[in-house]
């Protein structure tokens, strides 16, 4: 999903990833948590779509509801593999995981990548 730029040249390519592992132990299934109505995934997506520098949305996750949701309110889905996905997994494994998976899927690199966390439901396309 790149976006071609001004004259026919190519635009940056900004890849957004919201990381969402299923399994938290102190706020179960947090990032399918309603707010206003939308899943907490589902607005992190909503706002990196509307971006108007964001290229690609990519949802890291290792539990198959969130995916579904995160396929449903437009994002790509990168199944994030059990050795990056318990308790002690950074986010920045998922994202390094998710830009390379990413990159492989689109035989390209991305010049950007954007750490968005759906836990902040307020974030706005600007």
């Amino acid at each position: 999903m790149s976006h071609p730029g001004p004259a026919g040249t190519q635009a940056r390519r900004v890849l957004a990833v919201i990381p969402a592992r299923g399994g938290s132990k102190g706020v179960p299934a947090k990032n399918l948590a309603p707010v206003g109505g939308v899943p907490l995934v589902a607005r992190a997506i909503r706002a990196c779509l509307a971006a108007r520098l964001v290229t690609d949305v990519v949802v890291s996750t290792d539990d198959h509801v969130i995916a579904e949701a995160a396929r449903h309110a437009g994002a790509e889905v990168v199944l994030r593999p059990a050795a990056i996905a318990g308790d002690t997994a950074t986010s920045e494994a998922a994202v390094l995981h998710a830009m390379d998976a990413h990159e492989a899927l689109h035989g390209s690199a991305v010049d950007v990548v954007l750490l968005v966390q759906c836990t902040s439901p307020f974030l706005t396309a600007e």
